[in-house]
């Protein structure tokens, strides 16, 4: 599993016409409110609800980063409404500044809104670093077009039946972040040290990276490429005899019999969580015999894996096999 960042204006638009259509199916009562916001209020705007929460959109195409704006919050009968968290996207382009940002699934091709998880709200205490430890979740990573990476929350998918259920859970979980900040928790040396322990984790990780990918290339193409060199590699080893190499819609690459495998190889474009998650239990459902020696191949992007990731391989007896991509070849590095 991995994500890539939106970027073409047209693709972005036809992101926020989904969600937008999506959210007024799901949100589907609508009336005339007041937003207020630190600093101002936004007057008589045409706010769809189903209760519990509220959702308003509306073009800012002034000022120094023009956005589409989505906001929400818990929704209220009396006084102004207020916003839990501005969910504004770019036009176009990558562009930080804005909290909320499309992405597409490069496995399913599902459209996502994402949030950086930068929360403000004008209270002391609230802030991104704080909301990431408090959560205690890992965003997921994101490639953009130049092959650098960010990242964020999944909010919801633009489409599709209950999607609006997730971001419902993302929109209470922030406002339950802000009034646990108000009893001033965050103040506390308890959770100063497990923010700086989330920290060092937090750069740690980033810091495996080299970087970014190679813009040229698409790694999520090329797993077919991957597979085939390494069915070549293989091929030009001695099998046990009574075996051959065998694959399968269940297995990138492996040697052994039908009922049995004594090798199997397991390819990954990338080395995010997710994908090391499942090529770990693909490995152990398909590879279970105790014989079987087990192979996990991915890019030689990063430094090191996580240490957790480490001690499990080496618990699992799982090697591991990396590779470079070039723009007409593949490269393994055994």
């Amino acid at each position: 599993m991995g994500y890539l960042l939106l970027e073409d204006a047209k693709e972005i638009k036809a992101a926020q016409v989904a969600l937008e259509s999506t959210m007024r199916k799901e949100f589907s009562k609508s009336e005339k409110r007041s937003i207020g916001y630190p600093g101002g209020t936004t007057s008589d705007v045409k706010v769809f609800h189903d209760d519990a929460h509220w959702y308003w959109s509306a073009d800012h195409k002034d000022g120094a980063t023009p956005r589409k704006l989505n906001w929400v919050g818990r929704y209220q009968t009396r006084y102004d409404l207020q916003i839990t968290v501005e969910l504004n996207t770019p036009y176009q382009n990558r562009v930080d500044r804005a909290g909320g940002f499309f992405v597409k699934d490069i496995d399913s091709g599902q459209v996502y809104l994402m949030h950086s998880g930068r929360i403000g709200g004008g209270t002391k205490g609230v802030g991104r670093l704080a909301f990431l430890t408090w959560l205690d979740e890992v965003p997921d990573e994101v490639v953009d077009a130049s092959g650098h990476f960010k990242d964020g929350f999944i909010v919801m998918p633009v489409q599709g039946v209950g999607a609006a259920a997730s971001l419902k859970r993302y929109l209470e979980k922030i406002a339950e972040f802000k009034e646990w900040v108000r009893t001033g928790a965050a103040g506390t040396p308890s959770f100063e040290r497990k923010q700086q322990k989330f920290l060092a984790y937090y750069k740690e990780a980033r810091g495996r990276r080299k970087g970014r990918r190679s813009a040229k290339i698409d790694y999520v193409s090329r797993h077919g490429d991957v597979v085939d060199r390494l069915n070549a590699w293989r091929s030009g080893h001695p099998v046990p005899k009574g075996q051959a190499i065998v694959k399968n819609a269940l297995i990138d690459l492996g040697v052994g019999t039908e009922n049995a495998l004594s090798e199997i190889f397991e390819v990954k474009t990338s080395c995010c969580r997710g994908d090391l998650y499942t090529a770990i239990g693909q490995l152990m459902v398909h590879g279970s015999s105790s014989s079987c020696k087990r192979h996990l191949v991915i890019p030689n992007e990063v430094d090191a894996l996580p240490n957790d990731i480490l001690l499990t391989l080496k618990l699992q007896d799982i090697q591991v096999i990396r590779y470079d991509l070039k723009p007409r070849s593949v490269e393994l590095l055994i």
